[in-house]
């Protein structure tokens, strides 16, 4: 299976080992990714706010150079992946909205005709993987595991955005979980918002949001978190000090990308999967990933 593979901007600066860890899943999922490296930011939900007309082209553009690929387009970030289906839907909707953004890609020699499918990895792992293939992919089950998946807001809100139906669900995290051999726990806050957006504008307010989804986690006999977007990891395992200072007790709770974790159950070691990259170490779960791997190896 080819896609077209949009890392955004975290991927490939302060959180490089999401986008080291989902080439290397890739390859073992059998997934062929043709990462488009002119592709830009989406402009987060910001840019949207103070110039439409520049979200829509910025966003487009990125769909147009999937499209010139004859691919789908498969993204790693949540925010990234709510920009591009607003866009979309905009494009198919709007038809002077469509020709002026296919008039400024012109210059690119660029068009899109809103035949570019876009889905995220979480979703590519069910839709065109399949539970079964991961089933039989697991080399090293992450048996003993507690996890706490953190969904975020933009990959489950607006609903009316997917055509997923864990969208309105969400249990794919923790059914995901559950076949990597890991044991998913439930608590408040797993499906709210991660406060990136809010930590540009007011931290304090940020770290009081956090601080209370990873105390929860926590409480709740989580031995780490994942989640799917690395503007969530980068808050949940970034601000974790300043948390502490917060709240008063330390959590010290390791954050995982989505395609780390994966890449531990399919044999994959933290080293190739960068996970000493984070904030928060995760050396008790690398132990373990490694401990399970030699007896696996020995049985």
């Amino acid at each position: 299976m080819r896609f077209a593979y949009y890392p955004g901007c975290s991927a490939r600066s302060t959180c490089a080992e999401l986008n080291v860890a989902t080439h290397r899943v890739a390859h073992r999922l059998g997934l062929d990714l043709l990462q488009l490296e002119s592709a830009t930011c989406t402009g987060a939900r910001e840019l949207r706010a103070i110039d439409p007309a520049g979200f829509y082209a910025l966003n487009v553009r990125i769909l147009a150079l999937a499209e010139r690929e004859q691919l789908p387009l498969m993204t790693i970030c949540n925010t990234c992946t709510l920009n591009l289906l607003d866009a979309h839907a905009a494009f198919v909707s709007d038809e002077k909205l469509a020709q002026a953004v296919n008039e400024k890609l012109a210059e690119e020699n660029l068009k899109y005709s809103g035949r570019t499918k876009i889905s995220h990895f979480l979703w590519v792992l069910y839709e065109d993987i399949g539970e079964a293939r991961l089933r039989e992919l697991v080399t090293n089950p992450l048996t003993g595991l507690t996890v706490a998946a953190f969904y975020g807001c933009h990959i489950t809100r607006p609903p009316l955005r997917y055509g997923f139906v864990d969208s309105r669900n969400n249990v794919a995290l923790e059914r995901l979980a559950e076949i990597l051999g890991c044991r998913p726990i439930d608590y408040s806050g797993r499906t709210e918002c991660c406060g990136f957006h809010t930590a540009a504008h007011d931290e304090k307010v940020a770290i009081k949001l956090t601080g209370q989804h990873i105390l929860s986690a926590k409480t709740g006999g989580a031995q780490a978190m994942v989640t799917p977007c690395p503007l969530c990891h980068t808050v949940l395992d970034g601000f974790q000090r300043e948390i502490a200072n917060d709240l008063g007790p330390e959590l010290d709770v390791p954050v995982l990308h989505l395609p780390q974790l994966v890449g531990l159950a399919l044999g994959l070691t933290p080293e190739e999967l960068n996970i000493d990259r984070h904030v928060v170490a995760a050396t008790e779960i690398a132990r373990a990933a490694g401990k399970n791997r030699a007896m696996n190896a020995a049985g």
